[in-house]
């Protein structure tokens, strides 16, 4: 972490004063006389000695000054020694192997069904083939340590924390599976939708739907995977809901996603519908939001709006994101907010598509046998913002995003104790405030 610090020098300053004078000694010689011839006659003096005087009876007869001890002094006081600080350990994979498996989550109100990654601990002695992440155009990135896995296959430990990922525009419910199948390994219940409208496919395609209503649907199809996963009358569902923790929610999302984030608990209205706060929520973590300078006309959340958010927060973003700034964005989100507890991470040099798995991709997807050009076209213009040169590398954002969101979560879900400034020594290429 780059770390200010200020450094108190005092200055001691020594006068010394010394003086001597040398005085001559004056010497006196009687002169010398011739004696007379005659000598009076000796004249015998009488000797007596001096009278003794003594001291007053309430005066002591010595002079000297009676003995004491020296006064007594306190000690200096000290400040107590600083607390040594634990060192940054990356977290790595947890304790748990990961499955994966997709299903349809529909929202009747709404006629919209939703393609939906489930991501969970697996119970031990699971075995499968490695997750793929299927793109439309029949291109997929391998999961390198996940497999594709069913409900009976989930780990009997739970209930588990239910943690749902909303993904950035124009991203894939599995953008950063990454960081999903970490959280599972870490015994979460990772849940992610497709938002339809507003998706990869949809811009390939040229089906994406207009503002309004992206910026409803978002926050809404939160709602319903939530919904769907606490429904034990849910058939979709029905082999999750039994492992996973009602009173144990949070939410986490990219750009857009992280707006979605917030919106969950503020609470949201434009032309497109209404939604009211979902006190269902109980900690969130947006990733680079996009939350817009303010100004009711552009903006996708109010400052009234923020306001509602009270419950505990991890934000995350990269210093050098040029897509949604730091300012305004994540400054609104820390400023505007009612939550006691919110943990700032700033990822020194990273950047927008930082918190995504494009520069896995850009690896990974020129090994397929015949991959779509215009795919890879798409990869290399996200990647721009992240896989570049001067970014910070890829398995290292991994390392602290990874590191800090499972911190987060245990904090808020088990006895955890969140990394901050105050036990941890925070790496140079972080910047961690806490409000």
């Amino acid at each position: 972490m780059r770390r200010l610090a200020t450094l108190f020098a005092g200055s001691l300053l020594v006068a010394a004063c010394g003086g001597s004078s040398d005085g001559a000694a004056s010497t006196t010689d009687d002169p010398t006389t011739d004696a007379p011839t005659t000598e009076p006659a000796a004249t015998e003096v009488p000797t007596t000695d001096p009278p003794v005087t003594e001291a007053p009876a309430d005066e002591p007869a010595a002079t000297e000054p009676p003995a004491t001890d020296p006064p007594a002094t306190d000690p200096p006081v000290t400040d107590p020694p600083a607390p040594e600080l634990a060192p940054f350990v990356p977290v790595g994979d947890g304790p748990y192997a990961v499955g994966v498996q997709t299903i349809t989550i529909t929202d009747v109100e709404r006629d919209r069904p939703l393609t939906v990654d489930v991501t969970f601990p697996l119970i031990d002695g699971a075995t499968g083939d490695p997750q793929q992440y299927t793109f439309v155009t029949g291109d997929y990135y391998e999961s390198p340590r996940a497999i594709a896995a069913t409900a009976d296959q989930i780990s009997p430990d739970g209930p588990f924390p239910l943690v749902v990922y909303t993904h950035g525009s124009g991203g894939l419910r599995y953008i950063h599976s990454d960081y999903t199948e970490t959280l599972a390994s870490h015994g979460y219940l990772v849940v992610a939708a497709d938002h339809t409208g507003n998706t990869a496919i949809d811009q390939f395609t040229d089906t994406s739907d207009d503002r309004p209503t992206i910026a409803y649907n978002r926050p809404r199809d939160v709602e319903v995977v939530i919904d769907a996963m606490l429904n034990p009358e849910s058939t979709e569902t029905v082999g999750f809901v039994a492992s996973t923790n009602p009173e144990q929610i949070a939410v986490t999302g990219h750009s857009l996603g992280g707006y979605a984030t917030y919106a969950v608990a503020s609470g949201m209205s434009n032309e497109a519908g209404t939604l009211e706060p979902d006190d269902r929520i109980d900690a969130l973590i947006p990733l680079a939001p996009a939350l817009g300078d303010g100004d009711p006309a552009t903006s996708l959340l109010t400052a009234e709006q923020l306001a509602n958010v009270d419950v505990p927060t991890l934000v995350m973003v990269g210093t050098d994101d040029e897509t949604t700034p730091p300012s305004p964005n994540v400054d609104r989100a820390v400023a505007e907010t009612s939550s006691e507890i919110v943990y700032r991470v700033d990822l020194v040099a990273a950047e927008h598509q930082s918190f995504t798995d494009v520069c896995d991709y850009q690896d990974f997807f020129p090994m397929l046998e015949n991959p779509t050009q215009a795919v890879l076209d798409i990869i290399d213009e996200f990647a721009l913002a992240g896989c570049s040169e001067g970014d910070m590398a890829t398995e290292r954002v991994k390392e602290i995003t990874n590191t800090f969101a499972v911190s987060f979560l245990d904090s808020i879900f088990r006895d955890g104790e969140m990394i901050t400034p105050e036990n941890t020594e925070i790496p140079d290429d972080v910047i961690e405030t806490v409000k």
